[in-house]
């Protein structure tokens, strides 16, 4: 098996929830000898940037979800054509990543879009 030479780690923008659980994972990596390297957008990316100056930070396209009612189905629903959308440009972005970065792995906390078939993916998500 290749040894992982550069891991990206790329949470989702809802919040800052899944960049904060990304935070000991990262500090984790960066235990070995390994590059890590960061992708998010938004308030989720200067986060990371904040906690981590010294690592790369590439920014991937916004979801931009908004809740406008305590029904989730019905945010979620409503915006599902500009999620789809997010998603399609986060996959064409995550090509130009792995080809510009050399990337060996990805961890994906509920981005969809980030993943490629011959690069090794983790996915965390807190859904059922």
């Amino acid at each position: 098996m290749k040894p992982l030479n550069r891991i990206l780690v790329a949470p989702l923008n809802w919040g800052l929830g899944h960049a904060t659980r990304c935070i000991p994972i990262i500090q984790e990596l960066l235990r070995y000898p390994v590059e890590v390297i960061l992708a998010s957008d938004g308030r989720a990316l200067q986060l990371l940037k904040k906690e981590f100056p010294q690592l790369t930070c590439l920014e991937l396209p916004a979801y931009q979800i908004h809740y406008r009612s305590t029904n989730m189905t019905w945010n979620i629903g409503q915006q599902m054509p500009k999620i789809l959308r997010a998603i399609y440009q986060e996959r064409q972005a995550i090509q130009r990543i792995i080809h510009d970065h050399h990337i060996d792995l990805i961890i994906s906390d509920n981005r969809y879009g980030c993943y490629h078939s011959s690069v090794r993916t983790f996915f965390m998500t807190h859904q059922i």
